[in-house]
């Protein structure tokens, strides 16, 4: 490997957790290798100040990695506004980069992972985004990487030729992004991401992530995640700028030097289905979610292939049941107006309405609900409905 990428670290004010930070990318094996640009902000009152100093100070005597470069700024300009500007200083130089933050501690073969993976993809421009964590799920018939829509932050790389196109401009996505835009944006209909948008344009939040995620998704780009996390957030502990306090999003971090990265070109529905299950949970805990996809599967398999059915719930659900039953399904039934004479892969989705045929309802954990919903109101037969009832 002979193109090891920089590592750009951003710290504030967290001594504990930069030293935590830094140790843990020492203890990498290709961190002697690589050069490590830190960008340490200024200091917003007297309080910080004693803080930042004590923290530079320290910086001053780290040692383990080729080069050390340490940017001080001599006033405070913020998390995002660092990010973008010291990401873009470093790609530029080098042609791409290796970023975390101060809060991230890594497994110490992350920057292996990482740097395979620039490598591998280097020519792929499907692909603009490697992420070093994922969300802490099942993994059952999870290879050990995937692609998909979204960007995760927690210790990430980019190259020079994706980062050129980022652009922070709210406004201008606002006026662009249809309603069906903001559906996908919003991993098919969950709230939260296209908010963050909205308030950065109303100067309520001002971030930085959230549009290269924009960027990516404009560009019809995918990112890459492991299975399995190289890097953990400490940062959760209400001491960060854009963080809570959280302990739900915690992982076991990988040891492997090695893994197989996937050669297929799109976005892996199972991963999104159980990210997309996982997000709802975290948000709604008493809705009740099957915790065993080869469950779902099992019984997908058990219906009539000979007849023809209507899935009701335009969502990740109804992708494992496209998967098995694409030709045996009329159309999708979504009580979202704003999908209704939309495709959603490759069938047409409309509102709820009278039907003789089957419906299965993709929706879990609001099984019963929907289905008393299409019986009262649609007048469906209780028999046509097909529900697996995973609870």
């Amino acid at each position: 490997m002979n193109n090891i990428a920089p590592i750009v670290l951003f710290v504030y004010n967290r001594i504990t957790h930069a030293q935590e930070t830094i140790k843990a990318l020492q203890s990498n094996a290709l961190s002697i290798r690589s050069d490590l640009i830190i960008y340490s902000d200024g200091y917003k009152n007297n309080t910080d100040k004693s803080n930042i100093l004590e923290l530079r100070d320290y910086l001053k005597n780290i040692k383990g990695f080729k080069n050390i470069t340490i940017v001080e700024q001599s006033k405070n300009i913020g998390l995002a506004k660092s990010i973008i500007e010291g990401v873009t200083e470093i790609v530029n130089k080098y042609g791409r980069v290796i970023v975390v933050e101060d809060d991230i501690v890594t497994s110490p073969y992350f920057l292996t992972f990482m740097n395979n993976a620039l490598n591998y993809y280097m020519d792929n421009k499907k692909v603009w985004h490697i992420s070093g964590w994922n969300y802490p799920l099942d993994t059952n018939n999870l290879y050990e990487t995937f692609l998909w829509r979204m960007m995760n932050c927690w210790g990430w790389a980019t190259w020079k030729d994706r980062w050129e196109y980022y652009e922070k401009e709210p406004q201008k996505l606002i006026n662009l992004f249809s309603k069906y835009d903001i559906y996908k944006f919003d991993l098919d209909g969950l709230d939260g991401f296209w908010s963050q948008v909205v308030k950065n344009n109303n100067n309520t939040m001002n971030t930085w992530a959230i549009f290269w995620y924009a960027t990516i998704f404009n560009n019809n780009g995918l990112c890459l995640n492991p299975v399995q996390s190289y890097v953990h957030n400490i940062g959760f502990d209400g001491s960060g700028t854009n963080t809570g306090l959280r302990d739900n999003y915690e992982s076991i971090l990988s040891n492997k030097s090695n893994i197989q990265f996937t050669d297929k070109l799109k976005e892996n529905d199972l991963a999104l289905y159980k990210i997309r299950q996982f997000l709802i949970k975290q948000k709604s805990p008493n809705l009740t979610f099957s915790k065993n996809i080869n469950l779902i599967y099992a019984n997908i398999k058990k219906l009539n292939k000979n007849e023809q059915y209507i899935i009701y719930g335009a969502g990740s659900g109804s992708i494992l049941m496209l998967d098995l039953l694409k030709d045996n399904i009329e159309y999708i039934m979504d009580n979202n107006n704003n999908l209704n004479n939309t495709t959603y892969y490759g069938k047409n989705v409309y509102l709820p309405r009278h039907t003789t045929l089957k419906i299965i309802i993709s929706v879990f954990g609001r099984e019963q609900t929907t289905k008393n919903m299409l019986i009262e109101n649609y007048n469906i037969k209780p028999n046509s409905i097909i529900t697996f009832n995973l609870n």
